[in-house]
């Protein structure tokens, strides 16, 4: 285990721990003259194999772990109740008196212990993180946001079968999620950020579906757009490691649609019909 590994482990363990938080933003550096990216998008969306992807570069330095694990400052959906829903409790994370008095450079100081200052481009992912792109947007300068969607079915599936529904959730029992709420977040997601697109900085819109067909065509172009060197041709061969399990780069939508039902479909039309055709996805 690394020195990073061990630092990830106790700060992802102690991150509301006052003296650990204190002693992480009291040593940090203030990452000052950086170029900063911002992945933004749904779980489950491809948002982890972006952000492994880009951090790989030589010019860009990434973090071990969403950015929400690595501070005391940013709240998390998990902190009142739902993993991976962060849409059910969006209103209770707002008006948190933490979230309320979150601090920009507490969080630079306290993330400087896991990049590497020297590089320019500094790369950030977390979901929860949606609902605050006007905070980054005004803290973060200068900052690219990335933007990925993918089809809101496998989404929604993803989100069903991938949440461990926390103790004292409503769902707790049922051991997941209804479909229903899964779709909700996927257009909820959609929705903040379109509501806040205009006012940020640099925006870049991908689709996942479009990065798993072309991932150097897509990937190279988000580089060519940031003033960065592309990776050559046959980078892309290789694998990467999502969630822990290397693998490489192909669509998984079809595997996701299998495991769908009639009931399960109608759930996701119901709520997310209208976006799904808006986004360009067939109806099934």
């Amino acid at each position: 285990m690394t020195k990073l590994d061990l630092l990830h482990r106790i700060t992802a363990r102690l991150k509301y721990s006052s003296i650990w938080a204190d002693t992480l933003a009291k040593t940090g550096k203030k990452l000052e003259n950086k170029n900063w990216i911002l992945i933004t998008g749904c779980y489950n969306s491809g948002t982890t194999l972006l952000d492994q992807i880009l951090s790989t570069h030589p010019k860009i330095s990434g973090l071990p772990d969403e950015g929400v694990m690595l501070t005391d400052q940013l709240v998390r959906p998990e902190d009142f109740g739902w993993r991976r829903l962060w849409s059910e409790c969006e209103t209770k994370m707002e008006e948190s008196t933490r979230n309320r008095n979150k601090n920009a450079a507490r969080i630079k100081k306290q993330w400087s212990h896991f990049y590497n200052s020297d590089k320019d481009f500094l790369l950030e992912k977390s979901i929860s993180n949606s609902p605050r792109l006007q905070f980054f947007n005004e803290e973060f300068r200068p900052a690219w946001f990335i933007h990925i969607v993918r089809n809101g079915y496998a989404v929604a599936e993803g989100i069903h079968r991938k949440a461990e529904v926390m103790k004292g959730n409503p769902y707790y029992e049922k051991g997941n999620y209804p479909f229903s709420l899964c779709a909700k977040q996927w257009v909820r997601s959609l929705e903040v950020f379109e509501n806040v697109k205009k006012e940020l900085q640099n925006v870049i819109e991908i689709q996942y579906e479009d990065l798993a067909e072309n991932p150097s065509k897509v990937v190279n172009s988000i580089l060519e757009r940031m003033g960065l060197e592309k990776f050559p041709e046959n980078y892309f061969d290789k694998s990467f490691t999502i969630h822990e399990k290397d693998s490489k780069i192909k669509n998984m939508n079809a595997s996701s649609f299998k495991r769908l039902d009639f009931n399960d479909i109608k759930a996701i039309n119901e709520v997310a019909g209208k976006y799904l055709t808006a986004y360009g996805y067939k109806l099934l």
